[in-house]
């Protein structure tokens, strides 16, 4: 049995919450070449993980392909954090390193919550230096999250509507100046109306270990789902990334294992 958050030792006086599931989130090998998209092999083709380099043009989106079992695991994933009993509102997703695929699984969750009717859905690029949602999602950059933090307009003029219940609000395009909102009364403010004006709201943050914004983000809200890579994230890097958000007071709802792979035949784990 594979878990969808495998939980790491306690940290401090708070520990990391235990969310389980059947099956495999992603398979496959991972190619990490510096300005590259990194893509993942699973069974139904390529999928895109993260990143791309600043600057990745809008013509030649990511692929979002998935197969039958990681809609599954994803499904189970969007219940446990959003949907079950108790479930957040407001959730930060941040990697532990860049390239284990957190923004892919934002975008993927957040489509699985829209689709399920139980609320409109935003996803914000709080992600400054490195924005992929956008791209993802198939749309400009000029304007979002980073214009919205130095204007005197309500944040909402700044979402964009993609159809359905799922909406997005972009890095913006005063990113790269930006960075230091994150941890302003503005984003604050910012982060209340999105919270009054959307059911569900998802934070794309930078990697933990790369700076301290997912933090800045993840204590103004509801938690943060860390994401981690099977066989290339390293254990102390996790431990630390985890002490690091206790002593910010964020509150860790759990730790996604992505990319897990199997060297014995996935039907054989299904029965163990």
């Amino acid at each position: 049995m594979s878990k969808i958050f495998v939980g790491l030792d306690d940290v401090g006086a708070q520990s990391v919450s235990h969310l389980n599931g059947n099956g495999a989130v992603m398979t496959g090998e991972i190619n990490r070449f510096p300005g590259q998209r990194v893509t993942q092999s699973t069974a139904a083709g390529v999928a895109v993980a993260d990143e791309t380099t600043p600057g990745t043009k809008v013509g030649s989106p990511p692929a979002l392909e998935m197969d039958r079992a990681t809609r599954q695991e994803l499904t189970r994933l969007t219940h446990t954090l959003f949907l079950n009993s108790g479930g957040s509102r407001v959730v930060a997703f941040s990697g532990v390193q860049a390239g284990v695929g957190c923004s892919w699984m934002l975008v993927r969750t957040a489509e699985l919550l829209a689709a399920a009717d139980a609320g409109s859905v935003c996803v914000v690029d709080a992600n400054l230096r490195s924005s992929m949602l956008h791209i993802y999602l198939h749309v400009r950059n000029s304007c979002g999250l980073s214009d919205a933090l130095v204007a005197p307009h309500p944040v909402c003029e700044y979402v964009r509507r993609l159809g359905g219940r799922l909406h997005l609000l972009s890095s913006g395009s005063l990113a790269l100046k930006a960075e230091p909102l994150l941890a302003s009364s503005a984003f604050r403010a910012c982060v209340d109306e999105l919270r009054a004006s959307f059911d569900f709201v998802l934070f794309d943050t930078p990697p933990l270990a790369a700076s301290s914004d997912a933090l800045a983000v993840a204590s103004r809200i509801d938690g943060l789902a860390m994401v981690v890579e099977a066989n290339y994230t390293n254990r102390e890097t996790a431990l630390k990334a985890a002490k690091s958000a206790a002593a910010a007071k964020v509150r860790m709802l759990g730790v996604v294992l992505n990319k897990r792979t199997y060297p014995i035949p996935t039907a054989i784990y299904k029965r163990l």
